[in-house]
């Protein structure tokens, strides 16, 4: 897509983007999107030095974060979960980001920074998820393999130095997209979302003598970057 520079760039969004969705008839051409993508995320500056190539989303979400219309938000997936709860045949496993019960705390006016765990897990058991799980885990345990690589990459020499983490996919994209060279030296390790559906569906699996054919793995997270992380290989 071409854009005039003489009024508002804005973020266009392509219907197969796994990350967020536009509706065009909400947006008011105010150019937030382009705005935060160009100076805070540099896509946008990449792509206005060639017009002509493809805009190369990373699926961050920040321009979600500030359209003032709602224009574009995260590609929803509620349907999807809704259908798999009412399937008798799945067992349907949520795992939550820390930050996501401060918001939901925040949705419901409680006051500033209240931490609402207990009524966000309720609430998804009430909507009929089997199990609830802390995201916290894996992200320790994303620590603990970035850390080892970190170490065995020292002290034997198994890989280049230095070692970026790889625990954010929008980050990950953006090494992909942009400096296709250097990512070489992002940890091999999975992110903390990528570990924790793993350990779910062997060692917890196991645990419980659940066939992991039947288990949906749900993640619930502040960041968009995700929804494209599991269309993934």
């Amino acid at each position: 897509m071409l854009m005039n520079r003489t009024t508002p760039f804005m973020v266009p969004v392509d219907d197969a983007n796994p990350a967020i969705i536009k509706n065009e008839a909400l947006c008011s051409e105010c150019g937030h999107c382009f705005a935060v993508c160009e100076e805070e995320i540099g896509v946008a500056a990449k792509y206005l030095l060639n017009q002509r190539e493809a805009y190369q989303c990373i699926g961050c979400g920040q321009c979600s974060a500030v359209c003032p219309e709602k224009a574009i938000t995260g590609r929803p997936h509620y349907k999807i979960v809704k259908e798999l709860i009412q399937d008798p045949e799945k067992i349907v496993v949520f795992s939550t980001s820390p930050s996501v019960r401060v918001g939901f705390a925040d949705g419901f006016g409680k006051e500033p920074g209240t931490f609402a765990q207990d009524e966000m897990v309720g609430a998804l058991r009430a909507l009929g998820a089997d199990y609830v799980f802390d995201v916290t885990f894996s992200a320790d345990l994303t620590i603990m393999e970035e850390g080892s690589e970190l170490l065995s990459r020292i002290l034997k020499g198994t890989g280049p130095l230095p070692q970026f983490t790889s625990c954010c996919p929008a980050w990950v994209k953006y090494m992909e997209n942009f400096h296709p060279d250097k990512t070489k030296y992002l940890s091999s390790a999975k992110s903390p979302i990528g570990m924790q559906g793993a350990v779910i569906k062997t060692y917890f699996a196991h645990k419980k003598h659940i066939d992991p054919e039947k288990i949906i793995s749900v993640a619930v997270t502040p960041c968009t970057a995700k929804k494209a992380e599991i269309a993934r290989e």
